[in-house]
């Protein structure tokens, strides 16, 4: 990149790095022109940043802005922008022949295994099958209109295909039928590759072993290639390789082929009609995940796949009826997401009052869910009662994370444990380097276990991965890459965080935090080797998201149980390297994600002691009984104490609270050679309690739900 120069210049670069440019130049002033791409996709920030420039345009009435898409809801956006002109300009494609659920059955002569007749609205309304509340209405429409879509279909296709049709879950992706239609495609139609949607991983990984199951794939004919994050990048590359004469490309993915990637070859598309879609639940607190319709606009960019370099086919696995009331676009993500991190952006940007300023936008979020983020920004003291930035919230509202885990970063700096702390922050902000091939799903997780160290943290696992990754590039290349090879872990994403570890002490190095810009500094990464401080830094981050284990024993092998408060019994996520562990030290996890899927699932989380808990949760309280006293943190984590401790515990926290306030107000490294000093001498008394508690009466606490 080179620097602006004085004749004029195109800046290429994120919303969110305008967003950030807004902090010190709130008018743009250096800008003659923003040009926003792809704004139909409707993120959290292209949906602000429209806001801003929308108020902008009435002060800088120079400001040329345009906005771009392939599939854009153009009147509503010029609507949105005072009524502002459109131009439609048209780009060529080879026409796309389109074929619904019933004609791919037909064509196939396909009858579905399940033999249940009932129609798929019937089983699900049987089985207290519920919808979505606002995918309520759309239900209702589809169950009173089926009777007579049938009947519709009768004069023009077979007696078989409405059999079919009665007999088929709308909820779930055929995948036989999907097999059914590629090799139908590759023995009766002509050359050109085959690009299937599909809504997540396990369809994908399914469908894969399908299709090499049958003799017909496993020859050299076919390459297939499943497209997902959790794939290894290399084997990936090979979606935008031209194949040899005589062999059919055939590409498994995700949504991700819409719009981030084209495939120029592509000939046949087979639309799954799903898309897995995140959701967060204000009234109960949590986010969902899970299969949705797609959206119109979805289909069209899913069709226009097949018609880039001749005419194509697009075979649309839903019925006729179904696609009439698909919505025409999906969601924006400002109605689907926790705000916690835009209302800090809102503030550090002086844009006005948080729920007047989300008002304006596009497609305002509920009043429920702003109440809920301003509250828990409240309650982690980002925000005062006037809903105005605290000292804590200016620095948070800085960092470029979501606000715990930059709670979490700065504890980090505090604690002199930064470079592991830094490469956790960047994990969960953007994702963890793992990858897992088809069919080495059990090696994967072999390997995964054993970078755990049995520390019985998905997070510290992710720190082993990254601390071995940087070991081995300094051997050179191909250490580099037989290590990423040895534990299934991608060396672009190890790359990603560790240029987002540099963005985060940038921002520490500019709050006054630490003396250097680089993560492993030495006076930053005193106590980076003490894993039970580690531990209690990520519980300072992830808190109040605690969970209770609860050991359990079947006939055949001991078990855990986990709970939350909230939500009762949940399940540790699959890929977590605490998912069958058993012998756990302490009865508490913290993590960092709860989502309700099939079940509620934790995702990535960390054994923590009760001294974590104590230090680094919310308010403390004590009561007496005798010779025990009982220790509360937050009224519902309850520990027996000997009174002696109990208040020990009580001062130091007290200590430790004033020393973080003064911190946060007056940001400074800790000087750990000034044995002297309250600072050093505070944070090493707990430290000290931290590290040395397993041989304390505090292991033998009774932790209980009060």
């Amino acid at each position: 990149s080179r620097l602006p120069r004085k004749q004029g210049s195109i800046l290429y670069c994120t919303t969110g790095i305008v967003l950030q440019w807004l902090q010190s130049d709130k008018h743009l002033s250096s800008i003659s022109h923003v040009v926003l791409d792809e704004i139909h996709e409707r993120n959290l920030q292209s949906d602000v940043l429209m806001s801003i420039i929308k108020d902008l345009l009435n002060i800088r009435l120079d400001l040329k802005v345009i906005l771009m898409s392939a599939t854009l809801n153009a009147e509503k956006f010029s609507e949105y922008f005072d009524n502002c002109p459109m131009i439609h300009i048209p780009g060529f494609t080879f026409p796309v022949v389109e074929y619904l659920l019933e004609d791919v059955i037909e064509k196939l002569r396909y009858t579905p295994e399940n033999t249940d007749r009932r129609p798929r609205w019937k089983k699900g309304f049987m089985q207290g099958h519920v919808s979505r509340p606002e995918k309520e209405e759309k239900e209702e429409i589809y169950r009173e209109r089926w009777p007579e879509y049938l009947r519709q279909l009768r004069g023009r296709y077979s007696a078989g295909t409405i059999d079919a049709l009665e007999m088929m879950d709308d909820d779930k992706v055929d995948l036989d039928l999907i097999a059914a239609l590629i090799r139908h495609i590759v023995l009766e139609e002509e050359d050109g590759a085959i690009l299937v949607f599909l809504p997540g991983w396990d369809n994908i990984s399914t469908l894969h072993d399908l299709l090499m199951s049958q003799v017909m794939f496993k020859s050299d004919r076919f390459i297939i290639i499943p497209l997902h994050s959790l794939m290894p990048t290399v084997n990936q590359t090979q979606v935008f390789k031209k194949t040899p004469p005589g062999v059919r490309k055939i590409v498994i993915a995700t949504n991700i082929a819409e719009t981030s990637i084209t495939i120029d070859d592509v000939v046949f598309v087979i639309d799954g009609g799903k898309i897995k879609e995140t959701h967060f639940d204000t009234q109960n607190n949590i986010s969902t995940m899970a299969a949705e319709w797609v959206s119109k606009a979805n289909a069209k960019q899913r069709k226009g796949r097949a018609g880039r370099v001749q005419p194509g086919h697009c075979y649309h696995l839903y019925n006729g009826l179904r696609a009439s009331l698909l919505d025409d676009y999906q969601l924006p993500e400002i109605l689907r997401t926790p705000l916690e991190e835009l209302c800090l952006q809102i503030k550090i940007l002086k844009l006005g009052g948080i729920a007047y300023f989300l008002s304006k936008l596009m497609d305002p979020p509920s009043r429920d869910a702003v109440i809920l983020a301003i509250n828990h920004l409240m309650e982690l003291n980002a925000l005062d009662r006037q809903e105005e930035l605290t000292p804590l919230g200016v620095h948070l509202a800085r960092l470029p994370v979501e606000p715990h885990i930059g709670k979490m970063i700065l504890f980090g700096a505090l604690f002199c444990c930064l470079d592991p702390v830094l490469t956790i922050a960047a994990s969960l902000s953007f994702k963890d380097p793992f990858v897992i091939p088809l069919g080495k799903e059990k090696v994967a997780d072999a390997r995964r276990k054993e970078l755990s160290k049995n520390s019985k943290s998905d997070h510290l696992t992710v720190v082993n991965a990254f601390t071995g990754w940087e070991e081995t590039r300094r051997r050179g290349f191909r250490t580099e890459k037989d290590y990423c090879w040895e534990y299934f872990l991608s060396s672009n994403t190890l790359q990603m965080l560790h240029n987002m570890k540099g963005q985060f002490a940038e921002h520490l190095l500019a709050a006054g935090f630490v003396n250097s810009r680089d993560p492993k500094d030495p006076k930053s990464n005193t106590n980076s080797d003490n894993e039970k401080l580690l531990k209690a830094v990520i519980c300072a981050g992830l808190y109040p998201k605690v969970a209770k284990i609860r050991p359990s024993f079947s006939k055949k092998r001991k078990m855990v149980k986990v709970c939350t408060k909230t939500d009762g019994s949940v399940n540790i996520h699959p890929k977590s390297v605490n998912v069958e562990e058993t012998e756990f030290h302490y009865n508490w996890l913290v993590y960092h994600l709860k989502m309700r899927t099939s079940s509620i699932y934790l995702y990535d989380c960390t054994e923590v002691s009760p001294y974590c808990l104590l230090f680094f949760g919310g308010d403390i309280s004590i009561q007496k009984d005798k010779d025990q006293d009982t220790i509360a943190v937050d009224e519902w984590i309850v520990f027996q104490s000997p009174a002696r401790i109990a208040h020990l515990v009580k001062n130091l926290r007290q200590e430790l609270d004033d020393l973080l306030q003064e911190k946060i107000e007056n940001p400074h490294p800790v000087d750990w050679n000034d044995i002297k000093s309250r600072d050093t001498a505070v944070l090493t008394a707990i430290i000290d309690l931290i590290t040395t508690q397993e041989n304390e009466s505090a292991k033998n606490y009774a932790p209980r739900f009060q």
